[in-house]
């Protein structure tokens, strides 16, 4: 379930009403819900809050600042996922079955691949997309599309891609799994849709996609999801399980 859209002034209602038809709930000057599980839209752009989540902020994509923008700047020192992607004379078409922040699909953007990437939830897709129109650096964008889709249901018609990019959620169980606050915010906006994965079904069927390689994220110390690794790149917490 879609929780309410709330916009914090008059000039915002025409706005708020396009995002919460689009996404199937109703917008709102209703102060009394600030307290709940709510969508926010201002002059600042969409954000999400959940009154269970550690951090009392509102939870934003922003791509301009903060870990993601730290990371894209440093791409060419990102050596495990390149070793991963493997030398391409060409730029490469990457199939991002889990978007998440796309901390990863801009990585692959600023090394010049393009990339299609899959988001699920519907609340994680609109906040992307307010945060990819808010980005000061759009020419990063030229060579990306976002869809908002089930991967599994992708798969049938995924074609022409050179690799298939699995990054699925770490187990909820593990101590290390929500210690980022954008990770536990992540969480909550998959329950709130009451959106649950199987990684090991979802492998199995992503597998099947043709590509010339399948790379799997995965902590460390996780079991891989099948014993046909044709080679893995290892990092101190986490590796890459490698598919040919």
């Amino acid at each position: 379930m879609i929780p309410p859209l709330l916009y914090s002034s008059a000039n915002q209602q025409g706005l708020a009403e396009e995002f919460a038809g689009n996404l199937g709930t109703t917008a709102r000057t209703n102060h009394e819900l600030v307290s709940q599980p709510h969508l926010y839209l201002s002059e600042a752009g969409l954000s999400f809050f959940h009154p269970e989540a550690r951090s009392s902020n509102k939870f934003q994509i922003d791509f301009n600042s903060g870990s993601t923008g730290w990371r894209v700047k440093r791409a060419n020192h990102e050596k495990l996922i390149k070793k991963a992607l493997g030398k391409a004379d060409l730029p490469l078409n990457i199939l991002d079955c889990t978007a998440g922040m796309l901390q990863d699909s801009l990585l692959f953007l600023s090394l010049g691949h393009r990339v299609t990437a899959l988001e699920q939830s519907k609340i994680l897709f609109h906040l992307l997309q307010d945060g990819i129109n808010r980005s000061k650096v759009q020419s990063i964008f030229q060579k990306f599309d976002l869809i908002h889709t089930n991967a599994c249901s992708y798969a049938s018609q995924a074609k022409n891609f050179d690799v298939v990019y699995f990054d699925p959620m770490y187990s909820s169980t593990k101590k290390n799994a929500l210690s980022s606050g954008q990770l536990e915010y992540i969480s909550k906006i998959l329950e709130t849709e009451s959106i649950e994965n199987n990684p090991l079904k979802d492998f199995e069927v992503l597998q099947l996609i043709p590509a010339k390689k399948m790379v799997v994220k995965r902590s460390i110390k996780a079991k891989p999801f099948s014993s046909q690794i044709n080679y893995q790149v290892l990092g101190k917490t986490t590796r890459f399980d490698v598919y040919i």
